[in-house]
């Protein structure tokens, strides 16, 4: 709990609970028993920025350690800073797994998003003219 900060919650009921307080406690209950696979949806979905950089260097330490940490993300600029590796999905499909380093090194260092844009074109990217 000292992750998340939650001394103040402690004698409110439950259901009180804003979501990003309800994902705090779903993310502690995974974590726990302190198991050696982490596998987390959206964890970082209704944190403040405070709580989700703590879980972010708390993933990333846990990798460090020799641990996994698999987990989903539509916010591609987490995953790049976070990740070693990643797979991207389109349509319940695995399209794509790399390690991020070879991924940005094989495309000049274009950022995740751009190559998941890449990756996905479907519909073509908004792109602002001049006028």
């Amino acid at each position: 709990s000292a992750l998340f900060s939650l001394e103040d919650a402690v004698k409110k009921q439950i259901s009180t609970y804003s979501h990003g307080m309800k994902q705090k406690l779903n993310i502690i209950g995974a974590l726990i028993h302190e198991p050696k696979l982490w596998i987390l949806d959206e964890p970082m979905t209704g944190l403040d920025p405070r709580s989700a950089y703590n879980l972010k260097q708390l993933m990333r330490e846990h990798a460090d350690k020799g641990n996994s940490v698999f987990f989903s993300s539509h916010v591609l600029e987490v995953v790049e800073k976070v990740c070693d590796r990643v797979g991207i999905i389109e349509d319940g499909h695995l399209i794509a797994t790399c390690r991020i380093d070879e991924l940005k090194e094989k495309n000049k260092d274009k950022s995740l998003e751009e190559l998941f844009l890449k990756l996905t074109d479907t519909t073509p990217v908004f792109e602002q003219t001049a006028e």
